[in-house]
């Protein structure tokens, strides 16, 4: 079998030219029949010339001779054009002629080889030309051979237990009604292999305009999708950048030792601001998200501080709700850093925590971590908050992690909210490879739960101890700042006063590039887009000035553009640090905090 396959593959190897210029998979194998037919006749033909020169049969060796040099200037037809129908044809021809000279010159009678070249001619026929020409073969090869009976004029006699003559008019119509059906069985098997062929090849065509437009459409969508994303980025922008004004006034007024009546309304308003920042970004964390843009952040962080941090930072609204707020932090975790993304652990655990304390009016509130199993290199820890608040009802639960969607209107008249919190979640947990549990009945309460495989390092030495924020902590830190909107510049100035810094301030890229060539800064807190010149190439130009200190300036970008692409602009820029508008002033401590360390 495997010989067979070797040789069909070499008579292909032969006629691959031709082959290869035929596009229709139909007419290729019609081309590759069309091979094996001629190889397999040059071997045939020259086996009988050999026999029939040696057994001196002249007339047979004259017919066999001239079909044997037929089909070898076929093949050379074959290798040097394309012209693989009239070879078919060509073929066809010397069956044909087969057929006419056994009943006129060599046999004179129908025998079994004569019936076999009409039956070659009706099959071949159909097949590599259709059905016009395989009802002209057909009839070329049959007719004679009918009228051949009919002119012969013998009783014929058929096998059985004993012979029985039939008159010539049965003989005569056995043999045409046989024909006929051979002829016709042919004719229809090629007319439903074409069809069926032809529907195919349709079928084909069909998919593949299907498959373009669909390409068009996805990249109509994908056009559609990122002009949503650059949108949503620019709203984010404009929307972030009076946010930042509010936010950060507010900070300084809270700072200054206001009245009691004045600090109440200044609460309220700084609430107010952070909630219409959370918005934002959850709305832009979603299209994130949805877009497939988000990437983790590989981090070495202390996770038992940062869930301490979000159960500090939540803490406050649970109080003034009166709930118990409990936490709980597995101490295995006391001496172990995890590598992982900070940032969007955050972001989970204060989805979670902030929709416990907004849908539970009284009772309590639990948040813990859990270690669940921990091998050399690795730990999975298991996160859950639980609430007694007004839970989920059975027919609602499949909804709540649907964009935009809450358990019920009422939901959103009495509590608020967007109903894109536990999307983000699902969402966010998704890349790291988990999945939010979660377990509620209606005015009892509810339990969410997701496990984490976080890489950890060992801690050789014990935690450092918090440092308090001391006002003088940063005096006498350089600090120039580049920002092009004034109440953002105010800001900026009283924050930095606060520790007792008195800062360097301009409002665009060249004012801030032409101050760091004066003067030596030890820090440049740079907005990324403003007039004359951007903070991008202010940055590039600093980074090429000749003075090394001047050059290696600790830059950090400021800017109400927190998606991806903004961050990734950051880092190929080479500024050193990050830190989106609104930004918290503890924040804006610690980075300075951490560079006056090192200065």
């Amino acid at each position: 079998m495997a010989f067979i396959i070797r040789f069909l593959n070499y008579i292909d190897n032969i006629f691959i030219k031709l082959i290869n210029q035929e596009p229709d998979p139909l007419n290729k194998a019609r081309i590759r029949m069309l091979g094996y037919i001629l190889v397999f006749y040059t071997v045939f033909c020259s086996i009988l010339v050999v026999t029939y020169a040696l057994a001196d049969l002249q007339f047979h060796l004259i017919r066999i001779s001239t079909v044997f040099i037929i089909t070898l200037s076929l093949i050379a037809l074959g290798l040097y054009s394309n012209l693989w129908k009239v070879i078919s044809h060509s073929i066809l021809a010397v069956i044909t002629f087969g057929v006419w000279t056994n009943l006129s010159i060599y046999v004179r009678d129908v025998n079994i080889e004569t019936l076999q070249y009409i039956w070659f001619a009706c099959v071949l026929s159909f097949y590599i030309h259709g059905s016009k020409w395989g009802w002209f073969y057909s009839a070329l090869n049959i007719l004679p051979v009918l009228a051949f009976t009919i002119a012969d004029n013998k009783n014929y006699f058929f096998l059985g237990g004993s012979a029985h003559q039939v008159t010539l008019p049965i003989y005569v119509f056995v043999t045409f009604y046989n024909f006929l059906l051979i002829t016709f069985l042919q004719f229809y098997f090629f007319r439903s292999f074409n069809k069926n062929i032809t529907s195919l090849q349709i079928a084909k065509n069909e998919l593949g305009s299907l498959n373009e437009k669909l390409n068009q459409t996805l990249s109509k969508v994908e056009k559609l999708s990122n002009s949503r994303m650059e949108f949503l980025s620019t709203m984010s922008h404009e929307i972030r950048t009076p946010l930042n004004g509010v936010i950060g006034l507010t900070n300084v007024l809270l700072a200054e030792a206001p009245r009691k009546d004045q600090e109440d309304n200044l609460d309220m308003l700084k609430f107010s601001a952070e909630n219409l920042l959370l918005l934002v970004n959850n709305v832009l964390d979603v299209n994130k998200l949805d877009s497939n843009k988000t990437e983790l952040e590989k981090i070495s962080f202390d996770l038992a501080e940062l869930i301490t941090r979000n159960y500090a930072s939540s803490k406050l609204k649970a109080t003034e709700k009166g709930l118990d707020f409990k936490l709980f932090i597995d101490p295995v975790l006391n001496d172990k850093w995890v590598i992982s993304d900070p940032t969007r652990i955050t972001q989970v655990l204060l989805n979670l925590i902030n929709n416990a304390i907004k849908f539970t009016e009284k009772g309590s509130i639990s948040v813990s971590a859990q270690v669940i199993n921990v091998s050399q290199s690795s730990i999975k820890v298991q996160f859950t908050i639980e609430d007694t608040g007004i839970g989920i009802s059975p027919e609602k639960r499949h909804v709540v992690f649907e964009p935009f969607i809450q358990a019920s209107a009422n939901t959103n008249r009495n509590y608020g909210g967007t109903g894109l919190g536990l999307q983000i979640v699902k969402k966010t947990l998704g890349l790291f490879n988990s999945d939010i549990n979660f377990t509620s009945e209606e005015h009892v309460g509810s339990k969410f739960s997701f496990d984490i495989d976080f890489d950890y390092l060992m801690l050789k030495q014990p935690k450092p101890k918090t440092i308090l924020e001391d006002q003088n902590d940063l005096a006498g830190l350089c600090i120039l700042v580049a920002e092009d909107n004034s109440i953002n510049r105010m800001v900026i100035n009283k924050t930095l006063k606060k520790w007792n810094i008195t800062p360097t301030i301009v409002d665009d890229g060249l004012s801030a590039l032409r101050c760091i060539e004066k003067e030596d800064f030890d820090v440049v807190l740079l907005d990324l887009h403003m007039p004359i010149m951007d903070g991008y190439t202010a940055t590039s130009h600093i980074r090429n000035l000749k003075d090394p200190r001047k050059a290696n300036v600790f830059i950090i970008a400021l800017t109400a553009s927190v998606n991806e692409k903004s961050h990734r602009n950051v880092i190929d820029a080479k500024m050193n640090d990050y830190l989106p508008k609104p930004f918290n002033p503890d924040h804006l401590f610690a980075k300075l905090k951490k560079i006056s360390n090192t200065l």
